[in-house]
């Protein structure tokens, strides 16, 4: 959601170090139940872009509440702490303003 569109080796490389054939499975599972749709890349014909469908963006929220429980329970990474940091000064309007965001991309 943070990165509005990623390429299949965007996510390789993510800090999760998923292996490739979990990642396609599970990429394949959100297209399929419609979270994400694959587009042409602008630049590649080899590459593809993964971007969040309505559906996708409209679990905003609950991820928002997900992150918040996990902040209560665990030691977060400094940059997913300011966004809850962000997030705890103004709920609605964080959650209005990147669905925003998410729907313009």
């Amino acid at each position: 959601m943070r990165a509005k569109q990623c390429t299949y080796g965007d996510f390789l490389k993510s800090e999760e170090k998923i292996a490739t054939n979990i990642l396609a499975a599970r990429l394949q599972m959100l297209e399929t139940n419609g979270i994400i749709t694959k587009q042409d890349h602008p630049e590649s014909k080899a590459k593809v872009l993964y971007k969040l469908t309505q559906k996708g963006i409209d679990l905003l929220p609950i991820m928002v509440e997900i992150n918040l429980w996990a902040d209560k329970y665990f030691t977060l990474p400094p940059e997913r702490k300011e966004m809850i940091d962000e997030v705890k000064k103004d709920k609605e309007a964080f959650i209005k303003e990147k669905i925003k965001e998410l729907s313009l991309s």
